[in-house]
């Protein structure tokens, strides 16, 4: 004989399967690399770091201002930002989106009080960034959001997102005049009415803070000053879903090379999937990393005026620095990569995916005993080219300045 739950009880996990949902897209937002070789349309212009993250989060509901329940469950977030930043500068987290997904059993409670559907306002969506001003910007504090008559299916998964139509952009952020900025998710309030269709009502809030760390991406910061704002638009997203606790994105960094007596401009593209924490003794490695080398129209001009017509090679070098961990460096392009027979085309950049089948190997990285966080960024690079089938040059690219971080993960 089958017993059905106390009406109470139900309501409240009722309330919270709802309530959570709506929660969820309080937390939609930003960043960082991918996998397989990377299609070149998915790269974004150097400066610019893409990316999605599947971030853990703990949301406790209240009723009638009592706290009645705890959900552990993921914000799954992508967007752009900057991937350097000059003393001062004025910058955002633009293309932003997100959404949440809560599991069957939570919303197979919802028939006990009839409740069909919900409306949800977010007043509170908060995205930090580490010594920037201000340090943290809740974007829904002037306008909260508003979502009216979320439907509500019993016994499927209840997954929402933010915003309802296009993205949102979180800014302006002032940078300090040195050092890096972390950005994170800082927290999202969501207070949700759940309605029957006779009428009966029930208000509930949700508060949702990162569970584990919430470190989502790191910028360095230097060079001159007087650098105009950084609002990036139309940059490529076209991620997979990543694995809770982990980052999927691509880091395209500007290089300054040395090729014989010349000075060019590249650009160094870098994806994989990445854990956005490690334990203070275990380790993290990128998984499906591959990456891509840029040349600019503006440096196609200057080999085509060399007389170049086509460039292949070998990239021998790609060092990763590992702050906070061990290895202190590591050579990502091992025995080295092969750049394939490229014709040079005057006035269109050129996109070689790197390597051209398979993956690169990174990590794994180990935390240093005192360690608080691990940062990986990228150093040096060099590669040895041959142009037009016989002529050969060695080019070589010092660390970028200021740093180009892939992550940074608390050690937890």
């Amino acid at each position: 004989m089958s017993h059905s739950p106390h009406p109470g009880r139900a309501r409240r996990r009722r309330t919270l399967a709802t309530a959570l949902g709506l929660c969820v897209l309080a937390l939609t937002f930003l960043h960082a690399p991918a996998a397989r070789a990377l299609p070149p349309g998915d790269v974004p212009a150097i400066g610019v770091d893409t990316g999605r993250f599947k971030l853990p989060i703990g949301c406790t509901i209240t009723l009638g201002g009592l706290p009645v329940f705890y959900l552990p469950t993921d914000v799954d977030v992508q967007g752009v930002a900057p991937v350097q930043l000059g003393p001062g500068q004025e910058f955002w987290l633009t293309q932003g989106s997100g959404s949440i997904t809560f599991p069957s059993w939570l919303t197979a409670l919802t028939p006990i009080l009839g409740i069909t559907k919900a409306d949800a306002r977010i007043p509170d969506l908060s995205i930090g960034a580490s010594t920037s001003t201000p340090e943290s910007i809740n974007i829904a504090k002037d306008k909260p959001f508003e979502i009216k008559d979320i439907a509500i299916e019993a016994g499927k998964p209840l997954k929402v997102g933010l915003p309802l139509e296009g993205t949102f952009d979180v800014g302006p952020f002032t940078a300090a005049r040195s050092g890096a900025t972390t950005l994170k998710f800082d927290g999202a309030v969501a207070e949700i009415d759940l309605k029957s269709d006779w009428g009966f009502s029930l208000p509930i809030k949700a508060d949702c803070k990162a569970s584990q760390g919430n470190a989502l991406l790191k910028i360095g910061i230097g060079g001159p000053a007087g650098q105009p704002p950084a609002k990036i638009t139309g940059a490529p997203l076209n991620f997979a879903e990543p694995a809770s606790n982990e980052l999927v994105g691509i880091i395209h960094a500007p290089y300054s090379c040395t090729l014989g007596p010349d000075r060019l401009d590249v650009g160094i593209a870098v994806g994989a999937n990445i854990p956005l924490t490690v334990t203070r003794n275990g380790s993290f490695s990128f998984s499906r990393a591959s990456g891509a080398l840029t040349i600019p129209a503006a440096t196609v001009g200057k080999l085509i005026a060399k007389g170049y017509t086509t460039a292949s090679g070998k990239v021998t070098t790609q060092n990763l620095v590992i702050e906070g961990g061990t290895p202190a460096t590591q050579n990502v392009a091992g025995d080295g990569i092969d750049i394939p027979p490229t014709a040079l085309v005057a006035g269109k950049d050129i996109v070689i995916p790197l390597p051209q089948n398979g993956t690169l190997t990174a990590g794994p990285f180990k935390p240093t005993a005192d360690a608080t966080t691990v940062a990986v960024s990228l150093g040096d690079a060099a590669a040895d080219f041959t142009f037009n089938g016989s002529t050969g040059a060695k080019a070589t690219c010092g660390t970028p300045s200021p740093k180009v971080y892939l992550v940074e993960n608390p050690v937890t």
